[in-house]
């Protein structure tokens, strides 16, 4: 059988890495590829595409950075800003595997390389998740070590995306990838993971702030009966449940809503966050057979809590409403809830507490 040609998407990290030099002892056909998309990102600064280009030239693969900047802009901060001035908290991550790292960065390549647009090929990253086949379909699953699962940052990846990826991690424990990487000298071995949005290098406010702070109009805090607490700086500074930054005593004081209509940010305590419905919009579902309603299992945040949940369909859209068996203080608009059976992962959708 001829092996499929395979790019791993390399980020200067220690996973990546490492997934390069395993495959590259499996697959004769093999590049690195990084996805330039913001101007010193964390995770594609000068100093990561470097490493990247140094630790390819170690294993004699190929490296290919590809500059998606303009679509990253258009899909990702312009959506992460606008979500933000809606009242709703974005999740980036999970919008940039569905349309740039698994999608966009994959056909640019292919657009410098014509010579290998007509190839069999795999795409291969440092993701903890694995992939099973059910009757020929691809299902996503949770990698091995539930610590490091990253299923939850992969759930919008279409079947047909899930065909052509590889996640070899799935089935290490950090720890074990971390010494695979010491004993292979990789110039990677001591890096730190990365931690949050990546493009985001001091603050969310001050990100906000320089990206459309003139847009911004202060507006009233108010508590659940109207009555006025203090002054915000603007909607888009501030995100359910947030806790820190309010500037006032006699708390303490959370986030409830935010009230993009009335400009204004209802504030509460914390008991106040408790629900246990939601709806999901903007909803993709995996292979895996689904009847309407079924009982499962949902993930509200990254690494967040497994619960029950009950879902129902509401009439022909695309609308779901989720029944949690206990109350949650993590239900947050614009997040994503990840519904599972067992470890596969059945879809998901963004989370909001009223039709969109």
């Amino acid at each position: 059988m001829t092996q499929p040609f395979v790019m791993v998407a390399l980020s200067g990290g220690v996973d990546s890495a490492v997934v390069a030099r395993l495959l590259s002892e499996k697959y004769e056909k093999i590049v690195g590829v990084s996805h330039k998309h913001w101007p010193e990102s964390r995770c594609c600064s000068t100093s990561c595409l470097d490493r990247c280009a140094a630790q390819c030239q170690d294993m004699g693969i190929p490296y290919y950075p590809v500059d998606c900047m303009v679509e990253f802009t258009q899909a990702i901060v312009d959506d992460f800003v606008a979500t933000y001035q809606q009242g709703r908290t974005p999740n980036p991550c999970v919008l940039c595997n569905q349309t740039i790292r698994f999608d966009m960065m994959i056909q640019k390549f292919f657009a410098m390389n014509p010579e290998l647009s007509d190839l069999d090929y795999r795409i291969a990253t440092g993701h903890y998740a694995q992939i099973e086949k059910v009757d020929g379909k691809a299902i996503l699953k949770r990698g091995v070590d539930l610590d490091k699962d990253q299923s939850y940052m992969l759930y919008r990846l279409s079947e047909k995306q899930l065909q052509k990826c590889l996640f070899p991690l799935g089935k290490f424990y950090k720890s074990e990838v971390r010494e695979k990487a010491e004993n292979w000298q990789l110039r990677s071995s001591k890096q730190s993971d990365s931690q949050d949005v990546c493009f985001v290098t001091s603050t969310y406010q001050k990100f906000l702030d320089d990206y459309v702070g003139k847009q911004q109009k202060p507006g009233e805090l108010v508590d659940r009966d109207g009555k006025v607490l203090g002054e915000h700086r603007g909607v888009a500074y501030y995100t359910r449940g947030q806790r820190k930054g309010l500037g006032l005593s006699g708390g303490p004081w959370y986030v409830i809503e935010v009230d993009t209509v009335k400009n204004e940010i209802v504030l509460g305590p914390r008991e106040d966050l408790s629900q246990k419905t939601f709806i999901l919009y903007k909803t993709e579902w995996g292979a895996l057979p689904i009847k309407f309603p079924f009982q499962a299992k949902v993930q509200l945040r990254y690494h967040g809590k497994v619960m029950d949940v009950f879902v129902e369909k509401l009439g022909s859209e695309d609308l779901y409403k989720c029944h949690l068996d206990e109350f949650s203080y993590d239900i947050t608009p614009g997040q994503s809830a990840v519904i599972y059976e067992k470890d596969y992962v059945v879809g998901g959708g963004l989370i909001t507490d009223d039709l969109p």
